[in-house]
């Protein structure tokens, strides 16, 4: 391990100095092309969550149950712009959705299982129509409308949620590339700091005398 007490040669330090420079160029362009990159990102997300126009309703409407929802009544009467606003937005559609099918008499069905109810009460409504009892069509063909209704407002609030969702991931990746493009850049200053204060203060190892006759 003496090596490690060695004094590194003039040529040596140069070549440490030049790497120092070289990290410090490249962490400064990277970093701020990370920055720039995550930046971008997040203002094509915020912008188009913008131009929904998606607003929390105000403190005083919400419900019990949109209370209990994380972060609601925190954002309660504002727009919806940020990736964390569209998640717990997502949330609230969920609940929605939950509600209107409990409503419905479907309590815990999704737009998946509804298909199979549907093609149920068509069939029912097919038997009554051929046996001619319009009492059964009538009550089989109003539970069919219901459930259609529900299917086709749990596929508008899936797909709302989905993007809402997918908003909410890439706001968060953004925020993580800009984070890690700060990072890089303040790693970069500290290498150009080190560059500037061996190369202004002059502490390079001066030459050998032999080095210098030669």
């Amino acid at each position: 391990m003496s090596y490690l007490r060695s004094r590194l040669s003039a040529a040596m330090w140069s070549r440490v100095l030049v790497l120092w420079l070289i990290l410090a160029l490249a962490g400064l362009v990277g970093g701020g092309g990370a920055v720039l990159f995550g930046r971008s990102i997040q203002d094509n997300i915020r912008g188009e969550l913008a131009t929904q126009q998606i607003r929390f309703g105000a403190a005083e409407q919400l419900s019990e149950e949109e209370r209990a929802i994380p972060g609601l009544l925190d954002n309660a009467g504002q727009q919806v712009t940020t990736g964390n606003q569209a998640q717990i937005y997502s949330l609230l559609i969920a609940l929605h959705m939950q509600e209107s099918a409990i409503e419905a008499g479907y309590p815990d069905a999704s737009y998946a299982t509804l298909g199979g109810v549907q093609r149920q009460l068509r069939a029912e409504v097919a038997a009554a129509t051929e046996a001619g009892d319009e009492e059964a069509i009538a009550a089989a063909q109003e539970s069919l409308t219901t459930v259609s209704n529900l299917r086709t407002s749990m596929q508008t609030g899936s797909t709302l949620r989905g993007n809402l969702l997918s908003a909410y991931g890439w706001d968060n990746v953004a925020s993580g590339v800009i984070a890690a493009g700060v990072f890089i850049m303040v790693l970069g200053i500290v290498f150009l700091l080190l560059f500037v204060y061996e190369w202004r203060l002059g502490h390079l190892p001066q030459a050998d005398a032999s080095t210098t006759r030669s």
